[in-house]
């Protein structure tokens, strides 16, 4: 990486201590000249501490209130941006970046109106890809990740060039401070989920090049923060901002099917996958998504429904 560059790379931790403090060391010990800003999303769980008293190079912010992935990466990108950076990387804490993996992406994004993402391994099966690239389905619309044969055909070589995609996964974005700008930061509507690729959508808009650098790899530790009520607010999240993403991108004849085969069934799936209950809970995520949907009601989720998702958790 060119001594010149000034490279910002932004870790966002909710309740998940232990992950960012790893995701650190690796950035730490793999990527030395890239700096650091951790921020805590209002958890409160003493990592920034932590953080702090390890590496006390490394800057630390806290947003107060849990603002989601959007509005958390947002306050680390306008830090960033401020202050002068070139390039920002968004990085999600429950990663472990490969020695060399930042300095691949920069090198990349640096040089024009490109945003990159690396090739992404299961943190517990590195041998096996979770992220080469992401598209829209051709039937239905739905943003999702390239299969590895898709990948090929996009023209993935392991160690080879960057290739182009159509949507890059928000677990690490990587762009240089005119391209934030002039795309602009994560919607706050979003909150979680499907940010990454409303944020792909409107980055190809301005003319952004969209590419993986498969010589870049991040291991990553997959939904870590889908946890006990997390859990069900996860369904809230994917089902309200798929609906929100196909309104905003897709043609009408894409968004019908996509509300007939992905969004309606997801009760009866749940319950012939996981049980009648779940099904039933399933049900009643689904009306408060339709509910938000009528009332354009977006960004964090109702405090009614986290009530009730705490409540489920415990069984």
């Amino acid at each position: 990486m060119p001594r010149t560059v000034r490279s910002l790379v932004v870790v966002l931790s909710f309740h998940g201590a232990d992950d960012t403090l790893a995701c650190v060391d690796s950035v730490v010990q793999g990527c030395p000249g890239h700096d650091l800003l951790v921020i805590d999303n209002g958890s409160f769980d003493g990592v920034l501490d932590k953080v702090r008293g390890e590496w006390p190079d490394v800057m630390t912010m806290q947003t107060g209130t849990n603002l989601g992935y959007s509005g958390g990466m947002n306050a680390g990108l306008a830090r960033g941006l401020s202050s002068g950076y070139d390039v920002v990387t968004v990085l999600n804490n429950d990663t472990l970046v490969e020695a060399g993996a930042l300095d691949e992406l920069v090198a990349v994004a640096a040089g024009g109106a490109t945003a990159v993402s690396p090739r992404v391994l299961y943190q517990d099966d590195p041998d096996r890809a979770w992220f080469e690239g992401g598209l829209l389905d051709p039937d239905d619309g739905l943003p999702r990740h390239m299969t590895t044969a898709e990948a090929v055909a996009a023209g993935r070589e392991v160690d080879g060039d960057p290739y182009a995609v159509d949507l890059l996964a928000g677990c690490c974005v990587t762009a240089s401070a005119t391209t934030w700008r002039d795309v602009g930061l994560f919607d706050d509507r979003y909150f979680l989920n499907f940010e990454d690729s409303d944020w792909s959508m409107r980055a190809r808009r301005r003319g952004v090049a969209l590419r993986v650098v498969p010589r870049s790899r991040v291991r990553h530790g997959v939904s870590r923060s889908f946890t006990g009520a997390y859990a069900y607010l996860g369904t809230y999240y994917y089902l309200r901002n798929l609906l929100l993403f196909a309104r905003t991108w897709l043609p009408g004849r894409q968004r019908r099917r996509l509300l007939r085969t992905r969004v309606l069934p997801s009760p009866v799936r749940d319950a012939r996958e996981r049980g009648p209950r779940a099904g039933l809970r399933t049900g009643r995520i689904l009306v408060a998504v339709a509910l938000a949907q009528v009332r354009r009601r977006y960004g964090r989720a109702p405090s009614r429904l986290e009530r009730r998702a705490r409540r489920w958790s415990r069984g």
